[in-house]
């Protein structure tokens, strides 16, 4: 590696705190309109790919909010973590899904919200430097649905640098990002076509997408940007690159 990218990671990790900044203050005032009420209807339609008939796999939702898909993974028998920065979020997921929890420190950076079995938990921490034994090279199956779209190029960086820590080597992972005329909405969701998408997971994964359709829900979408722009929301699954794949 040269030192020059040596020094572009390290600005990045000095920076990485700054992305958490409008998250905590959303989720203080509890500004919270991308909330789902019900299951990502993506993830039903595609969970047989994610989960590829395995059993209690070990299942990551990064930045997850309170995302409820956690708590219906868990309940079919899966090892459930959810990552997100915000003590709100994981405060009011047990609470509104009326669950039992426990809150302990998992490292000098973050803190772990567990119910009482540990297979449904929450990792409140900054995910883009989340790196921990407990979870390193330990998750067969992602859901991301938009945070990978929700950071800027930079931050990006460090999603990528994180996933290969927490990765196990036969994992699979399916990655939701947003898409539409980036000339008419320059805020957060960035749109990430299909281009950004290969150049980012490329090197590590074999990439297939799966549909990009507008979806039911692009009125949350609409309502955020406060224009009737046409979003489409595209889904890829990802697995593990081949030896000898370009």
């Amino acid at each position: 590696m040269s030192t020059q990218v040596i020094n572009e990671n390290l600005d990045d990790l000095k920076n990485a705190d700054n992305y958490t900044g409008m998250w905590k203050d959303l989720w203080s005032a509890r500004d919270t309109a991308w909330h789902l009420t019900h299951r990502n209807p993506t993830l039903v339609k595609y969970e047989h790919l994610l989960l590829d008939g395995r059993k209690g796999s070990r299942m990551l939702f990064p930045m997850c909010g309170k995302v409820i898909d956690m708590k219906y993974f868990w309940e079919q028998g899966y090892e459930v973590y959810g990552a997100d920065c915000a003590a709100e979020a994981a405060q009011d997921f047990f609470k509104e899904q009326q669950l039992e929890y426990t809150c302990e420190d998992l490292d000098e950076k973050s803190r772990l919200y567990s119910v009482a079995d540990k297979r449904l938990n929450i990792v409140q921490t900054n995910f883009l430097t989340l790196d921990n034994p407990l979870i390193n090279n330990t998750i067969e199956c992602v859901w991301d649905r938009g945070a990978f779209g929700t950071i800027t190029e930079e931050e990006q960086k460090l999603y990528i640098q994180t996933m290969k820590r927490l990765l196990a080597p036969n994992f699979r992972y399916l990655l939701l990002v947003t898409e539409f005329d980036d000339k008419l909405w320059t805020g957060v969701p960035f749109s990430q076509p299909e281009e950004k998408v290969r150049q980012y997971f490329g090197d590590f994964c074999e990439i297939e997408k799966l549909d990009s359709k507008i979806p039911d829900h692009v009125g949350l979408y609409q309502k955020h940007m406060q224009t009737p722009l046409e979003v489409k929301e595209t889904t890829y699954l990802l697995k593990p690159k081949q030896r000898g794949q370009a």
